[in-house]
Formats: C-alpha cells, sequence, structure tokens
C-alpha cells in the first residue's frame, strides 16, 4: 500500500520498479565470496540461499555464474534453500548437506544469522569449524564478527545503506519533482575471519 501510495519511499535491500532503492552489492559481493573460499582450496561449496527476492535472485545467480567462471562442478544437492535470519530451517538443510554421500568441505549461508544454526547442527554432528568443515556467512553482523572463531564474512556498509536511503528521501520530500527514481549500489567487503580453512 505505501509503494503504490503518494508518500514519498526509500527501499533498501528490496526493489520496486517505481521506487528507488538503496541495495547492498549482492553480486560482487557473492563473487567476492566464492572467490576467496576457492582461493582457500575449496573445490566441494555448498550454498544454502534465501527465499525468493530480489536479493537472492542476485547472489544466486552469481553464485552459478562464479563457479562456472572458476570451472567448479557444483551438485544441485549442494544447493539449499532456507529462509533468511532462520536458524532452524539453516540446521535443517545442514544435516542433509552432511548426509551426502560426498558432503561439501565448506557452506555459504544465507545471512550472518541463520549461520548460527548450522553452526549448532555441525555441533551437534561433533565437526568442529573449520578443521573439520568450512562455513560462510553474509552481512558482517557485529555478533558474528566476535564469535569464536570469527565468521568468515560479506561486511555490508550499513551505515552508508542507511545515510544514502536518507538522503534519497529527503531530496524526495523536498523536491518530488526534480529527484530521480534510481538503485544506488554500495559495495560491501570479505571480513576473512576464522571459519574457512585452507586446504593443503
Amino acid at each position: 500500500e505505501l509503494v503504490k501510495s503518494n508518500i514519498p519511499v526509500v527501499t533498501i535491500d528490496h526493489l520496486f520498479n517505481n521506487r528507488s532503492a538503496i541495495v547492498s552489492d549482492n553480486i560482487k559481493g557473492m563473487e567476492d565470496l566464492v572467490k576467496y573460499i576457492y582461493e582457500m582450496g575449496h573445490r566441494k561449496i555448498a550454498y544454502i540461499h534465501g527465499s525468493d527476492s530480489a536479493v537472492t535472485q542476485s547472489r544466486l545467480s552469481s553464485f552459478h555464474r562464479t563457479c562456472e567462471e572458476l570451472k567448479l562442478n557444483i551438485p544441485d544437492e549442494y544447493l539449499r534453500k532456507a529462509p533468511y535470519r532462520n536458524t532452524r530451517g539453516a540446521y535443517e538443510e545442514t544435516l542433509k548437506l552432511l548426509d551426502l554421500p560426498a558432503p561439501p568441505t565448506c557452506i555459504i549461508y544465507p545471512d550472518d544469522f541463520s549461520c548460527f544454526g548450522g553452526i549448532s547442527a555441525l555441533n551437534a554432528k561433533g565437526l568442529k569449524i573449520p578443521d573439520d568443515i568450512s562455513v560462510a556467512g553474509y552481512d558482517g553482523i557485529g555478533l558474528a564478527r566476535n564469535f569464536q572463531p570469527p565468521l568468515t564474512t560479506v561486511v555490508q556498509n550499513t551505515r552508508r545503506l542507511g545515510m544514502e536511503a536518507a538522503d534519497k528521501l529527503i531530496n524526495l520530500i523536498e523536491n518530488p519533482k526534480t529527484t530521480l527514481t534510481e538503485q544506488i549500489i554500495i559495495p560491501g567487503e570479505i571480513f576473512p575471519g576464522g571459519t574457512v580453512k585452507r586446504m593443503d
């Protein structure tokens, strides 16, 4: 209703055709993350992705494209789905990955918070991170970076996302006739952490 109304609206990490959006560079973020994991020697990389959304589509397409570029053959069963910020879903999907005849050596989670569910599943199976299996998140929340070992993740520049959204919204309110509807893309960066093991 808000998007269809005449009220000035700016969205963050969510796209509507007729509204300005401030989005993280999910394509480059996922590319950087996969390449980092690859450079650490991993070839069996699984991805538990979030529910269907523009963010998920960008990350998933980037995951596939980067793996193709690196000539990595990712079996279909390495791609699982769990809702964002859902530790239970991540827990269950992690167990399914571990039950495969050739389980992955690294699992990427849809976000840092759901990664904790995956870590619980790995702990329940008696697996040590990163010695037995590696994990990576996405978002860069403070809790994950202070975890032991610190979570390997893509840190989104939330401060800049918020500032750009506020600037855009103020412009829409003060200059509605001249402010363009646009997508502003904000880059993130890899936080190496300590949950992705260097393979021999």
